[in-house]
């Protein structure tokens, strides 16, 4: 019988392997298979004896995490939160209307021939579908949890004017000095932002494109963010908040854009064959991302105790990055096939890739290609939390970045233009969505009819932890942990260590929905790096507006590189560089 809290008894103690045995029974790795939690855990079932076969079997509820009878109670629990179906839609309905918005104001600035009045329309647009919703609103939102722990109140914050307004940060920092030095870096912001669309760069390309844009104004925020945020408005810890943005957002983001324009090179010299690449590309990017997420969050927040500065909501950020990770994916994916079909209508690789893909993506999210992997290779495999949430975020991250093409689609209708440049693309559009929603209905369908692989868990997680204890801590095993034992007599050391695993592997909880709030920069950072990616691989601004139907990259006036006001002769941009 396992005893999973410690008695009163000073001399009571619980076994290291009682400990460890009591945290994973239970441990369903199928449990990834299910969207939508229960209102209540779901029971577990009896412990396995040593040596068998975990057998996985379809709960009603979402990859649950454990038996809080297992929790040690005078420890702080952590939990993962999942993303909701209806508060994605609703984010993605809102930033349809940012896109749609900016990019008609764009297009009509665009047939304006005087320069004054198209760097004007411009910056507005800039402002619409990037500067306002990041910076102003949802941006400030994650930068503001990173560096006080803030999180926003009601719609007002969440969607419109965000948690850095004047009255709360004098709130927070009791100085009016420093609230009008917000409103200040505020303003600076938006000013680079605007300088850079109006650098001259000659008669012939007058102005920067987006390639020059976007990037610049990336750099510029994070050297602001990094250096006058971080020390002007005195987060709570300055190093975490220095630390925490590349793992957060920064690798999900260079990532993304990397993907995207290593893919054109690998089509170029691959052909057919980079249509299997792409899932399997795909798939590392959100589990590398994935990783270095949760192993930030472990180290730098759980492991050195920042929870007793910040209390227990920065648990909102990982969640958050991992959602966002998988949106981001499947926009990089939905990005890369349509800027190729409206380059090449003719080429029809896609079919490859989208049915390739699909075959994939059910064996690696039903966790069969791990069963082959470990049969195959003898490679031991273990699910960790993030993981899990990964598997959960898969079924309603798919779906935002079609919402953002569809807003590019009302524009280009708006401006007076068909909806798609060719029918190539609405194909393409049209067999990415029956592949993403097939792919779900596979997933729940193999999960339903127990359809899934069984793993042997050959590596019992206690002695894991006794074999790196020694090395995390410095000194020999029996030193730290007197008899093998972890229950009365822990270390405020192996207690953060005890949080940091039990987050990772302890497979038994529910996890809670994510915050409306957290929703929206994941999907909204998705839906717009999608559009750029469409603007600067399929051809330019002008060309994703509808103005001309010849696709290109090397035409002045394309918004790329450079970006003059358009011509009416030659609206695709004219001489080549």
């Amino acid at each position: 019988m396992l005893n999973c809290a410690p008695d009163d008894d000073e001399d009571s103690v619980v076994d290291l392997d009682d400990m460890d045995e009591c945290l994973h029974k239970d441990a369903n790795v199928a449990d990834i298979l299910t969207a939508e939690a229960p209102s209540h855990s779901s029971k577990p079932a009896p412990p396995q004896s040593e040596g068998d076969i975990a057998t996985p079997s379809l709960s009603t509820g979402a990859l649950a995490i454990g038996n809080t009878s297992c929790r040690r109670p005078s420890l702080t629990t952590f939990q993962l939160h999942r993303p909701s179906c209806p508060r994605m839609f609703i984010c993605s309905v809102v930033g349809f209307v940012y896109i749609f918005l900016g990019l008609l104001l764009l297009g009509l600035g665009s047939r304006l021939q005087h320069n004054i009045g198209n760097l004007c329309s411009r910056i507005l647009a800039w402002a619409i579908v990037f500067q306002y919703p990041f910076y102003f609103t949802s941006g400030s939102n994650v930068r503001n949890l990173i560096m006080y722990g803030m999180q926003p109140e009601g719609l007002g914050e969440t969607f419109v004017y965000g948690t850095w307004t004047y009255q709360r940060f004098f709130e927070l920092t009791k100085s009016s000095v420093k609230a009008y030095q917000l409103l200040f870096f505020k303003l600076l912001t938006f000013l680079v932002s605007s300088a850079l669309h109006c650098i001259y760069l000659g008669e012939k390309y007058q102005f920067p494109g987006y390639v020059l844009i976007y990037p610049a104004v990336l750099i510029s925020h994070m050297a602001l963010t990094s250096t006058v945020v971080s020390n002007l408005f005195q987060p709570i810890d300055a190093e975490f908040a220095r630390k925490a943005g590349p793992p957060s957002m920064g690798v999900a983001m260079v990532g993304f854009f990397v993907l995207t324009a290593g893919f054109g090179l690998a089509k170029r010299h691959l052909g057919l064959w980079a249509g299997a690449i792409l899932p399997l590309v795909l798939s590392a990017y959100e589990n590398i991302g994935c990783r270095i997420a949760g192993q930030f969050f472990l180290k730098q927040f759980v492991e050195k105790g920042l929870h007793k500065k910040f209390g227990m909501t920065l648990e909102i950020l990982p969640s958050l990055t991992i959602t966002y990770l998988h949106c981001m994916s499947q926009g990089a994916r939905l990005c890369i096939l349509v800027a190729r079909a409206a380059w090449d209508p003719d080429d029809h690789w896609w079919m490859f890739t989208l049915g390739f893909g699909l075959v994939f993506n059910v064996s690696s999210r039903t966790l069969w290609i791990c069963r082959c992997t470990q049969l195959l290779c003898g490679v031991y495999w273990r699910m960790d939390n993030f993981q899990r949430l990964l598997a959960q975020a898969k079924f309603q991250g798919g779906y935002p970045p079609f919402v953002a093409l569809f807003g590019v689609g009302a524009v280009r209708a708006a401006l007076g233009h068909p909806w798609v440049p060719n029918s190539t693309v609405a194909i393409v559009i049209v067999g990415l969505v029956v592949v993403t929603i097939l792919e779900d209905i596979l997933v729940l369908a193999l999960g339903y009819f127990n359809a899934l692989p069984v793993f042997r868990m050959d590596e019992p997680d206690a002695e894991a932890l006794r074999a790196t204890a020694p090395a995390k801590f410095g000194a020999d095993w029996d030193q730290v942990v007197p008899e093998h034992s972890i229950a009365a007599r822990l270390s405020e050391t192996m207690d953060l260590q005890f949080l940091a695993w039990d987050l990772r592997y302890n497979l038994h909880v529910d996890f809670p929905e994510l915050p409306l709030w957290a929703h929206v920069p994941a999907v909204m950072f998705s839906q717009f790096n999608t559009v750029m990616c469409l603007i600067i691989f399929g051809g330019g601004i002008n060309f994703v507006l509808g103005f001309c139907n010849e696709p290109g990259y090397r035409g002045v006036g394309r918004g790329i590189l450079c970006w003059p006001p358009m011509e009416e002769v030659h609206p695709c941009g004219g001489e080549a560089f």
